[in-house]
């Protein structure tokens, strides 16, 4: 029964990190409006854009996986078990916990609430889905 209530946990607050990061990520992407000019300078900028589209496919993941338990895209994204493995998941650990902090940073320094809470959400979902990733297989 404890073997259970572990898995149903596990995929509920998969879940829940996909619907906040796959909800925000869509939220921000269909808000924000960039142009192709723009697009290009965002390396330069201190702008996380293209990381919604990141949040988009890994909110995604997170939610099928949390709704059927099916971890076929996540070893499409992650890969099957093999000996790099482990070293592909820290490596995408440390990439959300980065990542979720830059874009909970880029948040301060918008002026609408609702984007202020879109970013928050996005940032803090990043960084749950980096420690959610010491829990998968």
């Amino acid at each position: 029964m404890a073997n259970l209530d572990s898995v149903l946990a596990n995929r509920l607050g998969s879940s829940l990190i996909g619907l906040l990061m796959f909800g925000s990520a869509l939220y921000l992407v269909l808000t924000i409006h960039f142009s192709l000019s723009q697009l290009l300078g965002v390396a330069l900028n201190f702008n996380p854009y293209p990381f919604y589209f990141v949040g988009l496919v890994i909110g995604f993941e997170r939610l099928i996986f949390g709704i059927t338990g099916d971890k076929r895209l996540y070893y499409l994204i992650m890969g099957e078990k093999s000996d790099l493995t482990i070293y592909f998941i820290q490596s995408i650990f440390i990439f959300g916990i980065i990542i979720g902090a830059y874009i909970g940073a880029y948040a301060l320094f918008l002026s609408g609430i609702l984007d202020r809470l879109a970013e928050l959400g996005e940032g803090v979902s990043f960084v749950l889905f980096a420690i959610s990733l010491l829990k998968m297989p």
